[in-house]
């Protein structure tokens, strides 16, 4: 979790009030911020990552304005017209593609803040940037740089500059990613053999070699009067989120931001910073039925105004709230997000726990008992259960199945492994008959789980359906044998009604595979395993193997 200094003495200076320590404590535990340490004039919050606008002092603190009503609504920051512009070429499409810039005139720092907002940097790498593999940030002192600046990519073994953290040495990207230790700890961003991002001013100096490490030539120190921001990323979202949570920063401090103009080759071109809110349509009768609080129309805005979200009041609607989300809250997702800042807003400490007034047992759920019954018949006909992972790799999921699919997929995985969702339980059954090689036959294992489906007609654009599937393998096994245990489960689930007919699959052989139907809809299919899929999964013995759509049955 991610801890912030609060020292009374600024966050007092930018509220213009005087709070107590223990004031201070009391709005940051309301606003869901845990006391880590308190000492003197200090506290040490530890907040949750989905508020990334709380990584510097002034954030945080423009949101304790809120909470105390000492200033509502949305905030709002000057910004300058551009005179500057960044020029991003065709050779960095393919590296780290998109880039977004401010810069922050007649700053004035100190030991103090810089630390600070190197801290504050950091954060956002981490929260808001994966570890700077969506996003990294860098911060320039202008002094020694002019516009316009140019984004581009060339060969990492030219164009050496001397990197932060060396004196007089000149490196190329290669030879950082190889010596130095910011290099040695993200080159795995890039490829230090081919081609890697540039930052450079109209003289050619470098200022950043992103996302590893800033060059020498603006280096911020105390001296530093004018800064030039630039965010670097794979997600122009992630990118756009990081420079609005901390320029906003610097804006809630006072400072004017100065926009850039950003030219892409496409002859796009877009200005940043702009703090455009977000808008959305908040329902009351929805908000107060997930609260259940009987609030009005009046307190509902006044709530949201306390949350810092603006209320546009020209375009009203009977029955209907339009809110303005500030740019930098990135966590509100949903409808029901603006329901919960209400409830902070109203403070929870105010919501009296009630208990029912009808006295109900709890039991199982349906589904659940399905699936238990599942998991004994399957015991019972001598398979072992296994416990695949929901999350799989769409190239062995499709490719050594021999099919083809669109499944629900995830944006920036961690791992290549783990990128989608699965829509079926079969390949890793396969999957793990591969793992027990070493061992020996027969083996009969099975699972019974969830899968996903893209289904637009949801809320959630996703359907949750519940699989059984098996698997045997051994050096005899037939259609014959994968049928029997296929009329036996069904059986004791009490299914006598149902048709196996002739079917065709790219992962089963043709002419022994058949699916089974209940009620005139397919619920299930089942045969030999093909022996590509065999061949792909490195498997020398058939598989029989089934799945079965165990909703459907009923």
């Amino acid at each position: 979790m991610p801890v912030i200094d609060l020292p009374l003495k600024k966050v007092n200076r930018l509220l213009d009030k005087d709070l107590t320590l223990e004031e201070l404590e009391e709005y940051c535990l309301q606003l869901g911020a845990d006391i880590d340490d308190k000492k003197d004039d200090m506290i040490k919050v530890e907040y949750n990552p989905n508020r990334p606008d709380f990584c510097s002092i002034a954030g945080f603190t423009r949101a304790v304005k809120g909470i105390a009503s000492f200033e509502l609504g949305l905030p709002k920051y000057k910004l300058k017209k551009p005179k500057v512009k960044v020029i991003v070429e065709k050779s960095v499409k393919k590296v780290r593609p998109y880039i977004q810039c401010a810069i922050i005139r007649n700053v004035s720092f100190n030991e103090e803040n810089i630390a600070e907002l190197m801290n504050t940097q950091e954060t956002i790498h981490w929260v808001v940037g994966r570890d700077r593999k969506k996003v990294s940030i860098g911060i320039h002192d202008m002094k020694d740089i002019t516009g316009p600046y140019r984004y581009y990519g060339e060969k990492a073994d030219t164009h050496a500059f001397i990197p932060l953290g060396e004196e007089k040495r000149e490196m190329t990207p290669k030879e950082i990613c190889e010596e130095h230790p910011k290099g040695m700890k993200y080159v795995h961003l890039v490829n230090p053999n081919g081609i890697v991002p540039f930052l450079v001013d109209s003289n050619d100096g470098v200022l950043s070699f992103p996302p590893i490490i800033n060059g020498i030539l603006t280096l911020v120190t105390e001296k530093t009067k004018d800064i030039f921001i630039d965010v670097t990323g794979t997600d122009e979202k992630a990118v756009r989120y990081a420079l609005e949570i901390l320029t906003s920063s610097f804006a809630e401090e006072g400072y004017t931001i100065e926009q850039v103009a950003i030219e892409y080759p496409d002859n796009k071109q877009i200005i940043t910073p702009n703090f455009e809110p977000i808008k959305w349509t908040l329902i009351p009768k929805t908000l107060i039925e997930v609260l259940g609080l009987d609030l009005s129309h009046d307190e509902i805005v006044l709530n949201l105004q306390k949350s810092r979200f603006g209320v546009d009041k020209s375009g009203k609607v009977k029955n209907k709230i339009n809110v303005l989300v500030p740019s930098y809250r990135v966590d509100i997702l949903h409808e029901v997000d603006l329901a919960e800042d209400v409830a902070i807003s109203y403070g929870y400490h105010r919501i009296e726990p009630e208990l029912d007034d009808i006295v109900s047992a709890g039991k199982q759920h349906p589904i659940i008992k399905l699936q238990n019954q599942c998991r004994n018949i399957m015991i019972g006909l001598g398979f072992i259960e296994i416990v695949s992972f929901t999350l799989v790799s769409k190239s062995w999921h499709y490719n050594k199945m021999r099919t083809t699919g669109d499944p629900v997929e995830i944006l920036n995985p961690v791992s290549s492994e783990y990128n989608i969702v699965r829509d079926s339980l079969l390949p890793s059954l396969i999957y793990v008959l591969q793992r027990n090689k070493p061992y020996s036959l027969p083996q009969r294992i099975f699972d019974v789980g969830d899968i996903s489906r893209i289904d637009m007609s949801l809320e959630t654009k996703t359907s949750r359906e519940i699989f059984l599937s098996g698997a045997i393998i051994h050096a005899k096994v037939d259609f014959v044998e994968t049928k029997s245990i296929i009329e036996a489960a069904l059986k004791a689930l009490g299914i006598t009604k149902y048709k196996l007919e002739k079917a065709t699959h790219p992962s089963f052989f043709e002419g022994r595979c058949a699916k089974i139907m209940v009620k005139g809809k397919k619920v299930g299919i089942f045969g030999e395993i093909h022996p590509e899929v065999l061949t792909n999964f490195e498997l020398e013995n058939p598989v029989g193997a089934f799945e079965i759509e165990i909703e459907k049955l009923f």
